[in-house]
């Protein structure tokens, strides 16, 4: 049986998705594409971007990354950044460099 991923979403989560979904609303309407023509872009079906611009948690990864390269909103993705995650990865790296500075010890 196929989990409802509604059932299971976060209040942040569907707030990203509905706010997601109106920026793919807002940026088909400044081109003047109907929801047809955009769904045949991004080789999704209609009602598959119906569900994404109602915010939709359940589409998966590759049906948004689909649509927004289709209007050409990709690069905006490699502005996200994480300090938090880079941080403990430097920690983390350091830990170990530390951890390998004393296993090659020769006593």
């Amino acid at each position: 049986m196929r989990r409802n991923e509604t059932d299971f979403a976060t209040p942040a989560t569907s707030k990203a998705a509905g706010h997601l979904g109106g920026l793919v609303r807002q940026a088909r309407l400044a081109r003047s594409w109907t929801q047809q023509g955009l769904a045949e872009r991004a080789r999704i079906s209609l009602a598959t971007l119906k569900r994404m611009e109602g915010g939709a948690v359940e589409v998966s990864l590759g049906g948004w990354l689909a649509v927004f390269e289709s209007l050409g909103l990709v690069p905006l993705f490699s502005a996200l950044r994480d300090p938090a995650s880079a941080t403990l990865l430097a920690k983390t790296r350091a830990k170990r460099a530390r951890q390998g500075q004393r296993d090659n010890l020769d006593f």
